[in-house]
């Protein structure tokens, strides 16, 4: 009978598990902001690439309503901000020393 051992196989993935690190800081998580237009022809303010926990991400998404004086939404890992509002975000973000990133037209 073949031991445990003689059944492992070698692999390049790396081992799943706890983040070491914990949660990426502001300064090293990149976010990009983007206008896009949804059904009806409105436009929204789309901003992806938070990683994190989702109170960090509601609370991320209640300042900026804030701030914009605006609604708007959760969408699994987007925020999405009624209007353009691309660039009052952009100045909001780096304030609060994330790496912002205009991105698309």
């Amino acid at each position: 009978m073949k031991e445990e051992r003689d059944k492992l196989v070698f692999s390049t993935r790396p081992i799943k598990g706890p983040d070491p690190e914990g949660p990426p800081t502001p300064s090293r998580q990149t976010l990009r902001i983007q206008r896009r237009r949804i059904a009806g022809g409105k436009e929204v303010t789309e901003i992806t690439g938070f990683v994190g926990k989702r109170t960090d991400l509601e609370a991320l998404a209640k300042r900026l309503r804030q701030a914009c004086a605006t609604g708007g939404s959760i969408t699994e890992d987007k925020i999405l901000l009624q209007g353009d509002q691309v660039e009052k975000v952009l100045e909001l973000l780096r304030q609060e020393g994330h790496i912002a990133k205009r991105s698309g037209g």
